[in-house]
């Protein structure tokens, strides 16, 4: 019997971007890592899975929306993503892997919580 056909895979490869993970073959119990996920069939690695929170945030604005603007929603969207991916992340880590400031993840947070820094 042959213990390969029983073990967990080694090796995913993005579905978007081709990004490949792999784990030496004596690894026991690899599962696919915690940071992606399998929707519809298809791996997505945490990069564009942001990407796709971006990309999520600007369904329904217009088509003549300045891209100042589009660069910001994109950005709040991904900002989101990550806050509601795990909650409990500090806010530094957050606007390191967003690209962003401290502030913005906070200025998020508020968003998300229902309680807004902004006077407006």
């Amino acid at each position: 019997m042959s213990n390969s056909a029983s073990a967990a895979p080694n090796t995913w490869t993005c579905s978007r971007c081709e990004v490949t993970v792999s784990f030496a073959p004596d690894v026991v119990d690899t599962g696919l890592p915690d940071t992606w996920v399998k929707e519809d069939g298809q791996l997505y690695c945490l990069s564009c899975r942001r990407d796709m929170a971006g990309e999520a945030g600007l369904e329904g604005v217009d088509d003549d929306t300045p891209n100042q603007k589009r660069l910001q929603i994109r950005s709040h969207a991904r900002i989101e993503f990550e806050i509601k991916r795990d909650p409990s992340r500090e806010d530094n880590q957050i606007a390191k892997a967003c690209g962003t400031s401290t502030f913005a993840v906070r200025k998020a947070r508020a968003r998300l919580d229902g309680t807004s820094e902004d006077p407006d």
